[in-house]
């Protein structure tokens, strides 16, 4: 009888042996680095557990372990790197990670976990053993609540919403744009035509914007409906819910048949956030709907339009009597604002202070879901760091 052993478990096996050399035999098993053996797989009622008779038994040699090699001349300096520490995104310590490092002959490296500096006294342990120079630093979950959104000074700009085929602006295509020129908080003009995606809408698609196939068919093509709505637009400013998904679909067809869109735009999703932290979501139907405003026909370019146009009109009412009354609109706002991940290093001991006292006040003031670095804070706390 034996264990065999195959880095993840350990199962006992049988042998039966001639007895004249049974004794060769166990010598050799035991000299051996590696065996495969064949044989019957079964459950042994005196053992309780299942077991091996085997039949055959070869000898293996030994595995040879390849370690990674880094061959380039000129050495990197690795900047963003998780640990352990890093909740469900890293499995090393910063001691391996240290000593490979090392091995692979490069001079520094940076240790930046998500939300938490845990890993530098073990890292400064391990640095100080094999000669490297560590970075210290955070991948910060960064909160930009000091670019706080005026609309109340708006008098003349473009509201305007697309449908598409899918999400992705770089493989999917539009086929409804749906814009309104407002003027003195009145519209003035409408531009709204169907574009041929050249390509069939998904059912799913279908069943959301009640967009089919037969709809686009005679429509002009992108590159056609273009140049058109970038007239229409001229300079002006544009607004959009979600805006970054529309007005980066409207960019990249722009770009792809060699014209330009520049505007700048406002985001009312990003309004919505700063006037109603209340709100659990902020859908435009959502919102429409807490304000009172009746919502005619979701998802369809021209009257998302129309309902924003409203939402967003009520949005300017509110902000200016936010104004008038001095209200505090900021209160708990880090809390609905998005968070984005930036890498902050430290460059001597006045910044590694200052990233201690920014990790503290993530976790104790602005701690929600995430320890959150809100901007405002960061720029107290700026000396001796390198936001990157």
């Amino acid at each position: 009888m034996f264990n065999l052993y195959d880095g993840t478990s350990t199962i006992t096996c049988k042998s039966f042996l001639d007895p004249e050399k049974k004794d060769a035999i166990l010598k050799r098993m035991e000299e051996a680095k590696r065996l495969k053996i064949q044989g019957n797989v079964s459950y042994d009622t005196f053992a309780k557990e299942i077991n091996v008779i085997a039949n055959v038994i070869v000898e293996l040699p030994d595995i040879q372990e390849v370690k990674r090699k880094d061959l380039a001349k000129e050495k990197r300096v690795e900047l963003h790197l998780h640990t352990q520490m890093s909740q469900m995104d890293g499995m090393t310590s910063a001691t391996d990670l240290i000593k490979r490092a090392s091995s692979w002959g490069m001079k520094s490296i940076a240790i930046t976990d998500h939300g938490v500096v845990q890993a530098f006294p073990e890292a400064k342990k391990a640095a100080d053993k094999t000669g490297i120079k560590v970075i210290y630093g955070v991948e910060a979950y960064l909160v930009p609540d000091d670019e706080r959104i005026t609309i109340t000074d708006m008098n003349e700009y473009v509201v305007l919403d697309i449908e598409t085929t899918g999400l992705s602006f770089r493989t999917e295509k539009i086929t409804e744009i749906g814009a309104v020129k407002i003027k003195d908080g009145e519209i003035v003009d409408t531009f709204e035509c169907f574009v041929n995606p050249g390509v069939p809408i998904p059912p799913r698609v279908v069943e959301l914007t009640g967009i089919t196939d037969e709809m686009v068919k005679d429509a002009e093509k992108i590159d056609v409906v273009m140049p058109k709505f970038l007239e229409f637009i001229g300079d002006l400013k544009l607004v959009a819910h979600n805006a970054d998904f529309d007005i980066g679909f409207l960019k990249y067809n722009a770009e792809e048949i060699g014209l330009e869109m520049n505007n700048k735009y406002i985001d009312s999703l990003a309004i919505s956030r700063q006037l109603f932290p209340e709100f659990k979501k902020h859908k435009l139907g959502i919102i429409a709907d807490k304000l009172g405003i009746k919502v005619e026909n979701a998802h369809r370019a021209l009257d998302d339009v129309i309902t924003l146009v409203k939402v967003f009109k009520k949005m300017i009412e509110i902000s200016k009597e936010n104004e008038k009354n001095s209200q505090d609109t900021q209160k708990d706002l880090y809390k609905t604002l998005p968070s984005y991940h930036a890498i902050i290093l430290v460059k001597n001991l006045k910044g590694l202070r200052n990233l201690y006292e920014l990790i503290s006040l993530s976790h104790l003031n602005y701690f929600y879901k995430k320890p959150r670095i809100l901007t405002s804070v960061l720029e107290k706390y700026k000396d001796g760091l390198i936001l990157r």
